[in-house]
């Protein structure tokens, strides 16, 4: 049977979020969906900013939204119930099919999956598989667009 937990998968674009344009993303959220909520962020996602981070030094600014994005994540550890799931994408796969597959996984066991990202790409991708999407409108505040 189907878990009636909110599952939010937190995609590379959201960790940002909070520094960049002010958003208390995991409040945000908080209010706007009912129940219990999981957060999940994938190691994948880590990995991937990390080597942004690492083909850019001088980007100076993704770095220092970057480092505030994480300590916002630890911040709010003892607040939200956020997941740090060890998954990575297979050899021959993109970031995104990554997703679009753990996000796949997570329909068989909760029946409200979402995913938070601005990546308009993978806004279309997660929408034809019937998951529901949180982003960022007018650089000010989420809005969900329902499966």
């Amino acid at each position: 049977m189907k878990s009636s937990v909110n599952l939010v998968v937190i995609d590379s674009n959201f960790i940002l979020l909070p520094f960049q344009f002010k958003i208390d993303y995991f409040s945000e959220i908080r209010i706007k969906i009912e129940g219990h909520i999981r957060f999940i962020i994938f190691q994948q996602i880590f990995n991937e900013l990390d080597s942004k981070r690492k083909r850019s030094p001088k980007a100076t600014n993704f770095a220092r939204f970057y480092d505030s994005g994480l300590l916002y994540l630890e911040e709010n550890k003892k607040k939200y119930e956020i997941i740090i799931s060890k998954d990575l994408k297979r050899e021959n796969e993109t970031t995104d099919d990554f997703v679009i597959r753990m996000l796949n996984n997570l329909k068989i066991e909760s029946r409200n999956v979402y995913l938070a990202t601005n990546d308009v790409a993978l806004r279309k991708k997660a929408k034809l598989i019937d998951i529901s999407t949180i982003f960022l409108r007018q650089k000010k505040y989420l809005s969900i667009e329902r499966a």
